[in-house]
């Protein structure tokens, strides 16, 4: 395997406070670390020499894959990386690039809902119960701090692969998957399973008898089909990539937006075992190297883009 994880998802907020309201006091994720990053990480990242950047790390319990790392940038970050609901949206929920952070939470769907909706988050969609593949799930689209999109799943059947099970109380899981829009599934499948190791889950269309669904869900009315990719690390349940492909409509990227600095999705973060290996490979399949491989403290970090406009941050393994 060339790499692990997903071990972090870093995302941009303007108000930390109102966003750890939210993420721990709400969803009750624990603070595993919070402080100032590094100077060396901020130039590994490509930020200006005067941006500094509060980073702070949550878990759910500890658990050491899916962690959410947010990022509170100064100066004030003035572009979203995806704005496609609400005022001032200026992107489609088709647009080429990252998507949402997504969640599991237990039965019932109300709870999460209830306790999402009295924190002051409005929810884009109603629970929709629907299957693909050998899924059965229901889930809801809100936007959270800034307009990130975040999703909610209750997996009614769900392999243990791709579910793990959550312990007693908790209302929230860590990250279990991030979804990603994409516009050529093969190219996806080529670079994280043939050259980074991860393995394929789901890899099916939306039957057509759950189309409509899928598209109240996703709010894309005008697709003719809707395909899913999940590619994962070998028996790790969370920290997984969704790709997902609308068939029949326009295509435009995001590109240049994902990004550290911008609010919304900034990074997937990876370790990889060797990095320099990792990284020809990554490139010979159709990533792109943007920058790096920098030393920060004792390990070495790189940024790869995908097909997709997604960026990964690769961590040599120490």
């Amino acid at each position: 395997m060339s790499v692990y994880g997903m071990t972090s998802v870093t995302v941009g907020v303007s108000d930390m406070d109102e966003s750890l309201g939210l993420f721990r006091d709400v969803m009750g994720l624990q603070v595993e670390s919070d402080g100032e990053a590094p100077r060396a990480l901020l130039d590994a990242w490509g930020l200006p020499e005067h941006a500094t950047a509060r980073l702070v790390e949550l878990s759910c319990r500890g658990y050491p894959v899916g962690h959410l790392r947010l990022a509170q940038y100064s100066p004030a970050p003035s572009e979203a990386v995806r704005l496609d609901h609400g005022p001032g949206a200026m992107d489609s929920s088709t647009d080429i690039g990252p998507k949402a952070i997504d969640f599991y939470v237990p039965p019932p769907m109300t709870a999460a809902v209830d306790a999402i909706t009295g924190a002051g988050y409005a929810f884009r969609s109603e629970p929709i119960y629907y299957e693909v593949g050998d899924l059965v799930t229901e889930e809801c689209l809100f936007s959270g701090p800034d307009g990130v999109p975040a999703l909610l799943m209750l997996g009614h059947r769900h392999p243990p692969e791709s579910m793990r099970e959550l312990p007693s109380g908790v209302p929230f899981s860590e990250i279990a998957t991030t979804s990603v829009i994409c516009s050529d599934p093969e190219a996806a499948r080529h670079l994280y399973c043939d050259a980074l190791g991860l393995e394929p889950g789901t890899d099916a269309w939306v039957p057509e008898e759950n189309l409509d669904l899928a598209r109240r869900l996703t709010g894309v009315r005008s697709c003719t089909g809707i395909h899913f990719l999940l590619v994962c690390a070998p028996g790790e349940p969370s920290g997984k990539l969704l790709f997902v492909h609308f068939a029949g409509v326009p295509i435009k990227r995001l590109a240049g937006r994902m990004r550290p600095g911008k609010l919304g999705v900034n990074l997937f973060s990876y370790t990889a075992s060797d990095l320099d290996a990792t990284l020809e490979k990554a490139c010979e399949a159709g990533g792109t190297l943007l920058r790096g491989p920098a030393q920060v403290g004792e390990t070495r970090v790189a940024l790869l883009l995908g097909a997709n406009e997604e960026l990964l941050e690769l961590t040599e393994e120490g």
